[in-house]
């Protein structure tokens, strides 16, 4: 390989490995499209990271033109085609990269993620533990353990998710899961902490951010009337309310019952109207 050759590759790579894909596609695109497989291996994992995954997904089928059963662009395909839900092409991407490597665990990692996305969670959870026997101390294994637990709405969530934080206490993905976790519980506090903590460890990440910025506005004073909505849910506050009439009428106490539908009508009219708006101006000032 030439040194013109040499030179852009080299860098690009020197980035990947120090996690700056932004760096890395500054790099590739001062360059000249290379015959290479790996040019665009690079490539499509840098746009994979950046979250540009139409580019992503054209990189790595100009890379697979050129080696057809290249393992790390089959990978990088099915990445960035994971984040765009076209799980079937993903999956036959994946299991055409396993078929060189079968005992590779980021191959088998990222499958269990494709199946968890499609809804396949038992299948999902038979591949991590596949790849938990293949590398046991791994951290990505883990990970990726804890992704699925939370996208199958597994009860030991937050337990897989703490041992991955015990392993690597700025781990970006535990903490953006460990916040969603919170925000189901209607902990926002909490979760605005991690989100924010994932925000601080991966600045470019910017649904991170834009998640930490509106779960903050839900911390205002002017969303506490809201509370019982985002803990409770409309369907149970409304169902509360109706339980209390019933019985309130049916110990003949009812005029006891209209402040309460007062305050309930409040309540609608101040989730419609001002609940959003004031959502809406805080996120202008955050």
């Amino acid at each position: 390989m030439s040194e013109p050759t040499a030179g852009p590759l080299a860098l690009a790579r020197h980035y990947a490995a120090i996690g700056q894909p932004r760096r890395v596609l500054e790099v590739l695109e001062r360059a000249e499209p290379l015959d290479e497989p790996e040019f665009w291996a690079l490539r499509g994992e840098a746009l994979y990271q950046v979250d540009r995954y139409e580019e992503g997904v054209e990189a790595a089928r100009r890379g697979l033109r050129l080696e057809p059963e290249n393992v790390v662009l089959l990978d990088v395909l099915a990445l960035n085609l994971i984040e765009l839900d076209e799980l079937a092409e993903a999956e036959q991407a994946l299991l055409s990269a396993l078929g060189r490597w079968p005992d590779d665990t980021a191959l088998i990692c990222h499958y269990a993620l494709a199946c968890a996305s499609g809804g396949q969670f038992d299948k999902a959870r038979r591949l991590v533990e596949r790849a938990a026997q293949l590398e046991p101390e791994s951290v990505d294994v883990l990970r990726v353990r804890a992704q699925v637990a939370h996208l199958s709405g597994d009860r030991n969530a937050l337990r897989y998710i703490d041992e991955l934080l015990a392993r690597d206490p700025d781990d970006r993905v535990a903490h953006a899961l460990r916040g969603n976790v919170f925000v189901e519980r209607s902990d926002i506090h909490r979760a605005v902490r991690h989100f924010e903590h994932a925000t601080r460890l991966d600045p470019t990440d910017h649904d991170t951010a834009y998640v930490a910025r509106y779960n903050r506005t839900l911390t205002h004073w002017s969303q506490w009337p809201l509370y019982p909505l985002y803990r409770f849910g409309p369907l149970k506050v409304w169902g509360a309310y109706m339980v209390f009439f019933l019985a309130a009428s049916a110990a003949g106490v009812i005029k006891y019952v209209w402040p309460v539908i007062v305050l309930y009508l409040l309540l609608v009219v101040y989730s419609w109207t001002i609940g959003p708006i004031s959502r809406w101006w805080l996120r202008r000032r955050i």
